[in-house]
């Protein structure tokens, strides 16, 4: 019996007209966003690989639409999806990935060669996770040995504006520019002159971008809505969960902090002195205020309602969960009713869990030596603060 990793997708004939009728409908949804690109011709002979960044939850359905070409994107796996997110797999054959530590894994990495194998053309994301604010992530270091493995030529292609137009902890989306730029092409005789150091700037100079410094502004009567996502400690009254957010504010329960959000994505406090000026500031001012006091919390740290739980590994997955998670120094918990048995409680040792990492808008990615499972909370629900309170607790957050 063969060892090889079962390969999640293939080039097909017919992905020549599904892509079409797929670009077709992406196009609705591009001039709906407000996105602008210039197609891009298949002007390379043979496979290549695409790397773009990441700035919103949409990119791999906007970046396919740029292509006039099938463009396989490696995506990250969802236990549930909705009908049309089944029907854009089915059009596009997306290479899946579960939610783990690695950004690509064996599996993975095998149905990229065989889709190259066969002529078709693959786009990877090396920033994990789109940005909550402007700031880029990281470009993984896994990119250039997976490059060098490949060994096909390198497209690099921008996203620009994203972070302002959708956000990534909002629900609708704000006027203002959304670009996609192709920047240029690397042969592999042209990489193979660079050393791993000099590669990985090179990807990470054209891929790490920033919108702020462009003085970008994005127009919208509920701007603000949703922020509490991300942002759950207030500067003025220093206690955590007490945010929400209403039209082009976000304001404290507990002391009345109130925060005007801009176009131009800055913040201008009503009531309350604080160098926060942007949704990254804030965001850094939350990660100092857990580190200082982490050590403080004793027993219940978290505790959210109407949540959901279900595992990730399981065809046909498992009923899900509702009821209340809670979040101790020990301990992940989800409180639920269990017909005439009455209150159930499940749970999961923290020193058991490998990863607990906030995916889309309001989901933890939990992951064991057992399984993953995926976590949904209600439309105001901050998984953020979970998976940071996780890093801070294990001595890992940065």
């Amino acid at each position: 019996m063969s060892n090889k990793p079962e390969l999640t997708t293939r080039v097909r004939s017919y992905h020549g007209m599904t892509f079409g009728l797929y670009r077709l409908c992406g196009k609705a949804f591009a001039k709906w966003t407000g996105f602008r690109t210039k197609r891009v011709q298949h002007g390379i002979e043979g496979a290549h690989v695409i790397l773009a960044n990441t700035q919103t939850l949409h990119d791999a359905l906007l970046v396919r639409t740029a292509f006039d070409y099938p463009v396989y994107c490696v995506q990250t796996r969802a236990v549930r999806r909705n009908p049309i997110q089944r029907l854009g797999d089915l059009l596009t054959a997306p290479i899946m990935q579960k939610p783990s530590a690695a950004l690509w894994s064996a599996a993975c990495t095998e149905s990229i060669k065989q889709v190259l194998s066969e002529g078709g053309s693959v786009c990877l994301f090396p920033i994990k996770n789109a940005p909550y604010g402007y700031a880029p992530g990281t470009i993984s270091r896994e990119t250039v040995p997976l490059i060098r493995a490949l060994q096909v030529p390198v497209v690099l292609y921008t996203l620009h504006g994203g972070a302002g137009a959708l956000p990534r902890w909002s629900d609708g989306k704000r006027k203002g520019p959304f670009i996609g730029r192709y920047e240029k092409t690397l042969m592999p005789d042209e990489y193979a002159l660079m050393s791993d150091e000099q590669l990985h700037a090179l990807i990470a100079r054209v891929l790490c971008v920033n919108d702020k410094s462009l003085g970008l502004t994005y127009a919208g009567k509920h701007r603000a809505e949703k922020l509490e996502r991300v942002l759950y400690v207030c500067p003025r009254c220093r206690q955590h969960s007490s945010l929400y957010s209403s039209g082009i504010h976000v304001s404290c329960r507990g002391c009345g902090m109130t925060a005007n959000y801009t176009e131009a994505g800055d913040f201008v406090f009503l009531n309350c002195e604080t160098p926060i000026s942007t949704v990254d500031s804030w965001m850094d001012y939350q990660k100092s205020w857990l580190k200082n006091h982490v050590d403080d919390f004793e027993k219940e740290i978290y505790t959210d309602n109407g949540v959901t739980i279900f595992s990730v590994d399981k065809t046909p997955a498992d009923e899900p969960l509702f009821g209340k998670l809670t979040m101790t120094r020990d301990q992940l918990l989800l409180s639920f009713k269990d017909g005439e048995a009455g209150l159930r409680t499940v749970g999961f040792s923290l020193d058991s869990v490998s990863s607990l990492k906030a995916v889309g808008q309001v989901k933890l990615s939990l992951t064991t030596a057992q399984g993953t499972w995926e976590i949904t909370g209600a439309p105001d629900f901050c998984a953020y603060k979970y998976a940071q309170m996780f890093l801070a607790l294990r001595k890992k957050l940065k």
